[in-house]
């Protein structure tokens, strides 16, 4: 753990899930692997299409949608209906089979385990202080089993828009009836979780697990704290 500014009383913490909590890259490989497999039995033409074919309906999504870009949930689906219907299905039936598609890609996107520490760091973290989720992604907190230690999540899309953004951070801070500067945010990306958060307001953790796969961008403003894995956060029970 090391500190990069005066850590001031706070009331409450918020945490990023992915490559924070747990190490979300290879979790997201797999439930990539096995949906490009299913779309392959769905519709076999789909081994012969380039590399970059999804990447490309991605692409003019984003382009004729850029909201999109803050809700991967709504994103993922509209880029699925388009390359079904560049493939030959119609408009419904393309459609029909996106929601398939992409409710088959969530039960493996969810198939992670939580760690046991780091759910008992939550819990008994909970039991101090008012903990809340904020998320650019769209994992189920009540499939991996950590629902009951927050008192409120938030994701992008649906309204929200993606950190760095603020309204996420401020939202929590409403809900917890705190000012932003008693608010406590651990995420390990140093854009949208450490830039995002002191952008708001909100002192910041930063988590620098070297241990997961995700490789971190350079730091652009210095966080409050570092920390080596989220479990060093066990200081503050």
């Amino acid at each position: 753990m090391r500190f990069y500014r005066r850590l001031q009383p706070f009331t409450a913490l918020s945490f990023d899930l992915d490559d924070t909590l747990y190490d979300n890259h290879p979790v997201i490989t797999r439930a990539e692997k096995a949906l490009r497999q299913h779309l392959q039995t769905l519709l076999p033409k789909t081994v012969e299409l380039p590399v970059n074919f999804w990447w490309q309906q991605r692409r003019t999504i984003l382009q004729q949608h850029p909201q999109l870009r803050h809700d991967v949930t709504a994103l993922r689906l509209a880029t699925l209906t388009l390359g079904l219907t560049e493939l030959g299905f119609s408009p419904a039936l393309a459609q029909q089979k996106a929601q398939d598609a992409f409710a088959f890609f969530l039960r493996h996107r969810n198939n992670l385990n939580v760690a046991k520490p780091v759910i008992t760091l939550l819990e008994q973290l909970a039991q101090k202080f008012p903990l809340v989720a904020i998320s650019n992604g769209n994992v189920s907190v009540d499939d991996i089993g950590i629902r009951h230690c927050f008192t409120q999540t938030y994701f992008a899309g649906g309204g929200n828009l993606q950190k760095p953004e603020q309204d996420m951070f401020h939202q929590a801070c409403d809900h917890l009836g705190i000012l932003s500067s008693q608010l406590l945010h651990v995420g390990d990306c140093t854009h949208a979780d450490i830039f995002g958060a002191m952008r708001a307001g909100c002192q910041t953790a930063w988590v620098n697990n070297q241990a997961f796969a995700i490789t971190k961008k350079p730091l652009n403003v210095l966080p409050t704290m570092q920390l080596d894995n989220v479990e060093q956060l066990g200081h503050f029970i």
